[in-house]
């Protein structure tokens, strides 16, 4: 009984373990599951963090991960980590320059591109998108 016993605990512990969120080394893991927002280099940092902490509910209803990128730092409702290239990779594989927004959608393709913040014009593209037409059906 008491192998059992540590087997099921063995068992229970690696399903447990695995369900946290990957350390990130670039966006291709968040690929088919989330859509993408990325905020290079922004002057209005602090004012778009509380726009996507207002709007979280509208933010997880199109499986949206966010990230605000500064010279060597990030912000993000991403739960895992990132490996210390994270941010270079990302600006280097979607050439985004600073003071760019960029929506970047499940398929990993950039949708979007913005030069100032309009949530409400990023929900529009989103809720254009038959994947997320589709999403809205159920």
């Amino acid at each position: 009984m008491n192998y059992v016993v540590k087997i099921l605990f063995l068992v229970f512990s690696m399903s447990a373990h695995s369900s946290e969120p990957a350390v990130l080394s670039d966006l291709a893991a968040l690929q088919w599951n989330h859509r993408i927002v990325v905020v290079n280099e922004v002057q209005s940092q602090e004012a778009i963090l509380a726009l996507f902490e207002k709007n979280k509910s509208k933010i997880d209803e199109r499986d949206i991960i966010w990230f605000v990128f500064t010279d060597s730092k990030v912000e993000t409702n991403y739960q895992g980590g990132f490996s210390e290239d994270f941010i270079a990779h990302t600006k280097e594989r979607y050439q985004i320059k600073p003071g760019k927004i960029m929506l970047i959608g499940k398929d990993g393709g950039v949708k979007f591109l913005l030069d100032r913040m309009d949530l409400e014009a990023i929900f529009s593209e989103i809720d254009a998108m038959p994947m997320r037409q589709n999403e809205m059906l159920y």
